[in-house]
């Protein structure tokens, strides 16, 4: 007997087929969810990636580093990348040119803050000792 006419199998036969069936969709939803699973952390992978090397981009050009946070809420990622996927350093530079222009607060001004020596907060002038607390809480 053939298993394609359904009509003229018994019902045990029948409830092993959809069993097979039910277990073998189950197999197959199962590895969806770990292709998926898979796919998920490699596209955070890349974007991390991809992140790192604009981040890079940006120091080097002269972002503060306490404003890295705050760059993918001005340029988006997605837009600075080349057909390949990878970071395209033209548009980068150009988005952060714009940047530049549009929020300069957002770069290092190029004055360094120094260790050692400071002003004392007596109106003496410079000295050679650092300030301390007493310093700046003296009346």
């Amino acid at each position: 007997m053939d298993d394609t006419d359904l009509t003229q199998l018994p019902v045990e036969r029948l409830v092993e087929m959809v069993k097979d069936k039910r277990k073998a969709e189950a197999s197959l939803r199962q590895r969806l969810r770990d292709a998926e699973g898979r796919a998920d952390k490699a596209e955070a992978s890349v974007l991390a990636f991809q992140r790192e090397a604009f981040e890079q981009q940006a120091t080097d050009a002269g972002v503060a580093s306490t404003a890295l946070a705050d760059l993918s809420s001005h340029i988006e990622l997605g837009n600075l990348l080349g057909d390949d996927g990878t970071l395209d350093g033209a548009k980068a530079g150009e988005a952060l040119k714009a940047l530049r222009a549009e929020r300069p607060h957002l770069f290092s001004s190029g004055a360094h803050v120094t260790t050692g020596t400071s002003a004392r907060f007596d109106g003496a002038g410079d000295s050679d000792q650092p300030a301390t607390w007493a310093d700046v809480l003296q009346p």
